[in-house]
């Protein structure tokens, strides 16, 4: 596991992998290739979350907030990798713009599967119900719209475990 700064003066991590894998593991280790942030994926998530806690309560919280990931290094650092021209990074070299359309999409994926109220027209961002439920159980938006979708009052086991097992 990593370090945790408050508390550790360094991390450890343990690579578990089969022999087919090493040389790949290896090679990592000595060539310093970058590693490069899947955050994108998990953006909707990870917004979810900080609405929950009230830390971002609008557009303009969110692409600040944004700003302090690793997404945002290595956005500015390798940009053609995250889907950024250099005519956009000429234009706007904070890439304030791109956060705000990936915030903007994440919010809206969120909206659509009811986990948040989102005001186009302010910006701004009003938790649910399952919002909360969602960011309290580690529940994926995939996930809730799932339950959405299939869960009714009264089923059987079976079809319970059917819900669960199409839930990410």
């Amino acid at each position: 596991r990593a370090g945790r700064p408050q508390y550790d003066e360094f991390g450890e991590g343990i690579l578990i992998t089969s022999h087919s894998e090493l040389h790949y593991y290896l090679s990592l280790l000595n060539e310093q290739l970058p590693i490069e942030s899947q955050y994108i994926k998990k953006m909707a998530d990870n917004l979810n979350a900080e609405i929950v806690l009230g830390t971002v309560q609008n557009v303009e919280e969110a692409v600040q907030w944004l700003g302090y990931t690793y997404l945002y290094v290595r956005m500015l650092r390798s940009p053609h990798l995250y889907s950024v021209d250099s005519s956009t990074l000429e234009s706007d070299s904070v890439l304030e713009q791109r956060r705000v359309d990936l915030i903007h999409s994440a919010a809206s994926t969120l909206e659509k599967h009811n986990m948040i109220k989102y005001n186009r027209q302010s910006g701004t961002f009003q938790v649910t119900d399952l919002g909360v439920v969602a960011s309290h159980y580690y529940i994926t938006h995939q996930s809730m719209a799932v339950f959405n979708e299939y869960m009714k009052p009264h089923m059987s086991d079976i079809e319970l475990f059917r819900v669960f097992s199409l839930s990410s």
